[in-house]
């Protein structure tokens, strides 16, 4: 049987020339393409928010303006341990912001942050050396033996766990935690104060579009709820801090707006 050379299709070939071609050619099926942003390809996460050079420059506004409002990078009261020798977890790390401050702050201590998108992680030479990375999907479990770490903290996770997900990661928060260790999360509300009509209608859209997606963006009302059906914690504490939204808030208020 003879076959015509000419009636085969030509193969794009990609050619990888530099470590930034090899770097892109690793995410081609780790990532998609939407409306110009980048986001995860995994059907198995829930995350909505994009993954790219973009979101971490909004993440790390979002960062730097959670610290100047609480003042401190936790409220749990570990600070004794962290100047002696403590093994602390960051879940959802994201760029790494505050497992790099912190591990910076407390060089004595092991920080290790976690997140299923790694390819968002900073470079070596850009985090000390007490401070590592591991890329991992927390809804197959945390990767760690039982009782490894005195402190777990995670933050602004609201879009990427459905309310059956945050209830079992908080059992495996549970399994991973020293006793007597503490756990700490940082969430939003999505509601603000006098945001009038437009705003009251844009925010129960989000929420309406985030339900169809199984998420539950008022996550931060059922948080004590999971924490309260676990007989190993106690000693719950509840901070709320509040921020202004608008030019009516001075500098503060317009980058939150942003």
């Amino acid at each position: 049987m003879m076959s015509n050379k000419d009636n085969i299709p030509k193969q794009k070939v990609l050619t990888i020339d530099d470590d930034n071609d090899f770097e892109t050619f690793l995410q081609l099926n780790t990532h998609r393409i939407l409306n110009g942003r980048k986001f995860l390809n995994d059907n198995e996460t829930k995350y909505i928010l994009p993954s790219d050079k973009k979101e971490i420059n909004r993440e790390a506004m979002s960062y730097s303006i959670r610290q100047h409002l609480f003042q401190k990078h936790f409220f749990s009261p570990v600070e004794e341990k962290l100047k002696m020798r403590a093994n602390v977890l960051d879940i959802g790390c994201g760029a790494g912001f505050w497992v790099v401050d912190v591990g910076l702050d407390y060089p004595s201590s092991s920080f290790i942050g976690i997140d299923i998108d790694s390819t968002r992680f900073p470079s070596n030479d850009r985090h000390p050396p007490n401070v590592g990375f591991l890329e991992c999907n927390i809804t197959h479990g945390i990767p760690f033996p039982p009782e490894t770490f005195d402190f777990v903290h995670m933050s602004m996770l609201c879009c990427a766990l459905t309310e059956s997900q945050w209830h079992q990661l908080v059992k495996e928060i549970v399994r991973v935690l020293k006793f007597e260790g503490w756990v700490e999360f940082v969430e939003g509300d999505p509601w603000f104060k006098n945001c009038g009509k437009l705003g009251k209608f844009m925010i129960e859209n989000t929420l309406e579009v985030s339900k169809k997606k199984g998420i539950n963006l008022n996550i931060h009302t059922m948080i004590p709820k999971f924490i309260g059906s676990m007989n190993e914690l106690r000693d719950l504490e509840y901070f709320n801090v509040e921020y202004p939204l608008g030019e009516w808030g001075g500098c503060l208020g317009k980058y939150v707006s942003k």
